[in-house]
C-alpha cells in the first residue's frame, strides 16, 4: 500500500512539475505555429490559435483537462503534426525502444563477462581496458563517434548510406556505441563487486581447498553481482527510451527521442508533457519488476 502511495504521490509531482515547466518556455506553440506557415504574429490571429488549442483557459483548468485526458490514455493532439500524440508515440516508440534494450542487454552480458576477468587479474591488461573505458565514456561525447563512422562508412568508403531513409544501419550502430558508453560504468561495477567478494571468508576457504579463483567466482559469487548489476541497470533503463536523442538526431533515425527534440524546438506542449509522463510510467514498470524478483529471490534464499 505505502508503495502505491509513493507512486501516486511521484506521479502527481512529476505531473505538475512537468506541466508548469513546459509552460515556462520563452516562445508559445502559437507563435511557432505563425511562423511555420508564415502568417502575420497578429492579435487576431493569436486569439484564433490560442481559441482552437484551449490555451485560453487558466492553468488549473488546462491542468485538469490534460491530466484527466492522460489517464483516459489520450496524450492530446500535436500542434505541428495535428496527429494524436499517443499515435505518433507508438508509431516511433519501436526504433527507440529497439535501440536502448539492445544497448543495455549487451553491455550488461558483456559487462559482466569483462568485469569478471578484469576482476580475476587485478592490474592486468582486462582492468587497465575497463578502467580506460571508464574514463573514456565520461570524457569523450557519443556524437562524435557518430559523427566518424558516417564520415568514414558513409562518406569515404561510401559502403553505407545512412540517409537514404532506410534507418537500419544507423539503428545498430546506435545500438553498439550506446552498449559502448553503458558498458564504461557497469564493467568497473562488476568488476569492484567481484574484487570485494574476493575478500569473504567462504571465498577465502574454497581457494584454500584448491579450488581456483576462477571457479568459486564464476560458481559462488555471481548472484550478489548479477544484483548489483541489474540494480545500477535499473537507473540506466530510462535510457531505453530516451538515451538515444542525440544518436537518433545524427544518424536521422525517425525515433521517439527525435521526435521530442523537434517538439522541443516547436514548443508541442502535448508532445513535451507526454512524453515526460510516458518515461515515469515506463520507470514505475521498471521498478515494479526489478521490487517482484528481488522479492522472490529473497524468498528463495530464506527457504
Amino acid at each position: 500500500m505505502k508503495y502505491l502511495v509513493k507512486w501516486v504521490f511521484l506521479f502527481l509531482g512529476v505531473s505538475i512539475l512537468s506541466f508548469l515547466v513546459v509552460r515556462l518556455l520563452p516562445v508559445s506553440p502559437v507563435e511557432m505555429l505563425l511562423q511555420k506557415y508564415n502568417l502575420p504574429l497578429t492579435e487576431e490571429n493569436k486569439a484564433f490559435l490560442t481559441l482552437r488549442y484551449g490555451l485560453d483557459k487558466s492553468i488549473v483548468e488546462q491542468y485538469y483537462l490534460w491530466l484527466v485526458g492522460i489517464l483516459k490514455g489520450d496524450f492530446g493532439i500535436s500542434f505541428f503534426s495535428r496527429l494524436p500524440v499517443r499515435e505518433e508515440f507508438f508509431r516511433r516508440l519501436p526504433y527507440s525502444f529497439m535501440i536502448g534494450f539492445f544497448s543495455l542487454l549487451l553491455a550488461n552480458i558483456f559487462s559482466f563477462i569483462l568485469g569478471y576477468f578484469a576482476a580475476i587479474e587485478k592490474t592486468g591488461i582486462l582492468d587497465r581496458i575497463t578502467r580506460f573505458f571508464s574514463i573514456l565514456t565520461l570524457s569523450f561525447p557519443s556524437f562524435l563517434i557518430a559523427l566518424f563512422i558516417i564520415y568514414f562508412l558513409g562518406v569515404k568508403v561510401k559502403i553505407i548510406s545512412f540517409f537514404s531513409g532506410n534507418s537500419f544501419g544507423g539503428s545498430v550502430f546506435s545500438i553498439f556505441i550506446l552498449c559502448f558508453y553503458q558498458m564504461g560504468n557497469l564493467t568497473r561495477i562488476v568488476c569492484n563487486r567481484f574484487l570485494s567478494l574476493q575478500k569473504e571468508s567462504y571465498v577465502k576457504f574454497y581457494v584454500i581447498r584448491g579450488f581456483s579463483l576462477e571457479y568459486v567466482l564464476f560458481r559462488h559469487c555471481y548472484k550478489p553481482v548479477l544484483y548489483s548489476l541489474l540494480s545500477a541497470s535499473v537507473s540506466k533503463c530510462s535510457s531505453v527510451i530516451g538515451g538515444s536523442s542525440v544518436l537518433e538526431f545524427v544518424f536521422s533515425i525517425p525515433g521517439i527521442s527525435y521526435f521530442l527534440i523537434s517538439s522541443i524546438v516547436a514548443r508541442d506542449y502535448n508532445v513535451i508533457q507526454a512524453y515526460i509522463f510516458f518515461v515515469f510510467v515506463w520507470m514505475f514498470l521498471i521498478h515494479l519488476l526489478f521490487d517482484i524478483i528481488l522479492f522472490f529471490f529473497k524468498e528463495r534464499k530464506e527457504e
